[in-house]
């Protein structure tokens, strides 16, 4: 164990071998009675010409002329200490970024005897700071570009749409039909649909993006929402050949929430099991209650997801990064759509996959209102 006078001799040493802490000591006037080498380095001044002047020398002239170099004696009087992170001065009128504290001083009666000032030059973490700042700033702009290219190009896809709806619809009514240009049709239609859908969702990540997007809940039962989830895409499932499987209670699942909305949830979730599980698949959507939520399971056999890519699948974008080598991707904004949608209802959606060939399993939570029992 280190006596008294060994301790002592060895802080005297670390204060004044130091280069990385400035040690300041001041009298109750204010006024610089000694500093360590550090400070001498830290500030570039000599100690004839530090010694007796006032420690707000040590701030740049806006901190003296608004006070502020003053007040933390004041603050360290009434305290006992001032923690501050700010700009001080260098003799040669340079500034760096300080982070330290003002302790106020008192001897074994509790009087007050003067002043110590610690601090560090941490410019290089207010660097960080700034360049962090910038670069959140940046992407701010960029996000709002965003939002405003989103919404420019859904308009635009939007106008033709209903030009070749109309167009579709004129061809049935006034020429002679037959079952191979009702095949053709029946393609166009399809894809106008998926068209649609599309367009809708871009409309609808911009609008979030903006924080316009409205949920109107009601108490709704989530057997339906799936129910009409499935009608909507029958068509490309029968295209694909794939078994689609619904395994719900036959008591009614009932969460507070916006019908449309949820539906749109599970539309895009039952679209991207579709596109990613080759001809012949097996898609099945499971429905249970765990406590107080409600679990929707939508999993396939398709071609699932690398590891890598799971902590990103729900970010803007990242599905047409993922499945360019499989030529089947879109815009990679439905899971994104989804995830933001399913916020919006106090819920939360989840992803698993084994891999790449292993198909994919997206699970959602909503909050339940209340049992139904059936018939009600």
């Amino acid at each position: 164990m280190l006596n008294e006078a060994s301790a002592a001799q060895l802080l005297h040493l670390l204060i004044g071998q130091t280069k990385e802490l400035a040690v300041v000591l001041v009298d109750l006037d204010g006024r610089i009675k000694w500093w360590n080498p550090g400070a001498r380095h830290i500030f570039g001044m000599n100690d004839d010409e530090i010694r007796g002047e006032l420690v707000t020398r040590l701030f740049p002239a806006e901190e003296i002329e608004n006070g502020l170099a003053g007040h933390e004696i004041t603050v360290a009087r009434a305290h006992g200490v001032a923690e501050d992170d700010r700009w001080m001065a260098r003799g040669d009128g340079s500034r760096f970024w300080a982070s330290g504290v003002m302790l106020a001083l008192r001897n074994e009666k509790g009087e007050l005897v003067g002043f110590g000032k610690i601090l560090r030059n941490r410019t290089d973490l207010r660097e960080q700071l700034d360049t962090l700042k910038n670069q959140v700033a940046a992407l701010d702009v960029a996000s709002q570009q965003k939002d405003i290219f989103l919404t420019t190009l859904s308009h635009e896809l939007r106008n033709p749409l209903s030009p070749i709806g109309y167009a579709v619809q004129l061809i049935r009514r006034t020429a002679d039909v037959t079952p191979e240009l009702d095949s053709h049709l029946a393609v166009i239609e399809r894809q106008t649909d998926a068209l649609r859908r599309m367009v809708n969702d871009l409309v609808d990540v911009a609008r979030l993006g903006a924080g316009k997007v409205e949920v109107r809940k009601e108490p709704i039962s989530v057997n339906e929402v799936i129910h009409r989830s499935v009608e909507s895409i029958a068509p490309i499932v029968r295209e694909k050949r794939h078994q689609l499987d619904v395994l719900f209670p036959p008591t009614p699942i009932v969460v507070e929430g916006d019908p449309d909305r949820l539906q749109q949830v599970f539309v895009n979730l039952l679209n991207n099991a579709v596109k990613y599980t080759p001809e012949d698949g097996r898609i099945w959507v499971e429905g249970t209650t765990e406590g107080n939520e409600a679990v929707i399971d939508v999993a396939d056999t398709g071609i699932g997801i690398p590891n890598e890519l799971l902590p990103q699948i729900f970010e803007l974008f990242t599905q047409a990064h993922a499945s360019r080598k499989h030529g089947d991707g879109g815009l990679g904004i439905g899971l994104s759509l989804v995830k933001d949608l399913v916020t919006l209802h106090g819920g939360s959606v989840q992803v698993r996959s084994e891999g790449e060939g292993k198909g994919s399993e997206f699970t959602v939570r909503l909050p339940l209102v209340r049992p139904v029992t059936a018939g009600a």
